[in-house]
């Protein structure tokens, strides 16, 4: 069995984040499509075992920002570059289910499990989708629910259809990783798909921005030499194979977060609260063991999840959910989402207002009674802090950490 190709590398992921330092893109959108590129890198080749279920990396991890103004395709489009380097196949935005379910059955490859020496085969596909919408349609249920079946990527998947005979596809993979506008969101999930099912299997990353503006991207340093070593470096990480494990470290911290986590769950206190991600909560350790284990491929081939790896997931997860909410603002029957929605992100860009500053910008929307309530939610969700000072009352916007904290 040849040797595992040498990394170039230190870490994946934190070499990823300095090759895109020049874009205008959140430093959250650039991190989470660089764990999709590596998902789609290690395709159905590497798992870990845990009881009766194997878990596999591919994640569907949806960017969520305002059209325009948070550049959600410039992070796909870069990571899409680099997986397109490995000539794996990677599925079209614009295609019907059932071409999606032919292209996916036509991508059969093997592989040898390095860890049991086996011959085995897969159907692994990636997609990478600016824009939600085309690929998934309007209220489109029974696309929606393939999605959700294919998530776990069963051993065998077969379809049979009156007119078009028997589709069989044998290891199944299907990584994805997608963008939309807020406001789309209810036109693009019916309500059954919103809570369980679909999203509960999805991490949407959500920001109301750019991170920064660049208006000469060609005045900052291209690292091309850097880029030569990622796509390097991602081809080792598509060399792996086998079953990755925790070691006894690690694995005792899991133990000790999961039962947290559900006792947590059991006195009414979950991570997150919002009932629309009840469904979420339950599948959150998957979430989080599939993350895990790109924290591992990114920093190595050892096939071992240590420490290290545990805490930047944890961290990376903990960062996301904290806005995920936001990404269903307009879902539902709440009073006032959309304006709720709209004023956070006016202060968020502000740091601190006043309420004369939000009159004056959203007199359209809200008066003086429907914004004093607004605040109370805003408050409640310890997003913005209400400050009495004498004279004047202001709102802040409670930052959060960056999430560049995990990856040093």
């Amino acid at each position: 069995m040849p040797p595992l190709p040498q990394r170039s590398l230190d870490d994946w992921l934190t070499a990823y984040l300095k090759y895109t330092e020049s874009s205008e893109s959140p430093v959250s959108f650039h991190l989470w499509a660089g764990v999709s590129a590596i998902g789609a890198a290690l395709q159905r080749k590497v798992y870990i075992k845990w009881g009766h279920s194997t878990i596999y990396p591919n994640q569907y991890i949806i960017l969520v920002g305002p059209s325009g103004q948070s550049r959600k395709g410039e992070a796909i489009n870069i990571s899409r570059g680099m997986v397109e380097s490995l000539k794996i196949p990677m599925i079209g935005e614009d295609n019907s289910q059932e071409a999606i379910i032919v292209e996916m059955k036509n991508a059969v490859t093997s592989f040898t499990d390095k860890g049991n020496n086996r011959l085995t085969f897969q159907c692994a596909v990636s997609c990478f989708v600016e824009e939600l919408s085309v690929l998934c349609g309007q209220q489109n249920t029974q696309f929606l629910s393939y999605l959700t079946n294919w998530y776990d990527s069963r051993d065998h998947w077969k379809r049979t259809t009156k007119h078009q005979g028997t589709d069989e596809i044998l290891g199944m993979c299907y990584n994805m990783l997608a963008a939309t506008a807020p406001d789309w969101i209810p036109y693009i999930l019916p309500r059954e798909a919103i809570g369980g099912g679909f999203t509960s299997r999805c991490l949407f990353i959500v920001e109301s921005g750019k991170s920064k503006i660049v208006a000469n991207p060609n005045a900052i340093q291209q690292h091309d030499g850097l880029k030569k070593k990622l796509m390097r470096d991602l081809e080792a990480v598509h060399a792996l194979s086998g079953a990755m494990v925790l070691d006894a470290k690690t694995l005792a911290k899991y133990i000790e977060w999961y039962e947290n986590q559900e006792y947590d769950i059991r006195r009414g206190c979950p991570a997150l609260r919002d009932q629309l991600f009840q469904g979420y909560m339950a599948r959150r350790a998957t979430h989080f063991f599939k993350t895990m284990m790109v924290m591992s491929a990114s920093r190595g081939s050892d096939m071992t999840i240590i420490e290290r790896d545990f805490n930047r997931a944890r961290s990376m997860l903990d960062q996301a959910e904290k806005k995920m909410p936001l990404a269903f603002a307009g879902i539902g029957k709440a009073r006032y989402a959309e304006e709720t929605q709209q004023i956070l992100d006016f202060i968020s860009v502000h740091g601190k207002v006043t309420k004369a500053d939000i009159l004056t910008q959203f007199w359209r929307s809200v008066d003086d009674y429907s914004l004093d309530n607004i605040i109370k939610v805003l408050a409640g969700m310890k997003v913005v802090r209400v400050v009495i000072a004498p004279g004047q009352t202001h709102y802040e916007y409670i930052k959060k950490a960056s999430p560049e904290a995990p990856l040093n």
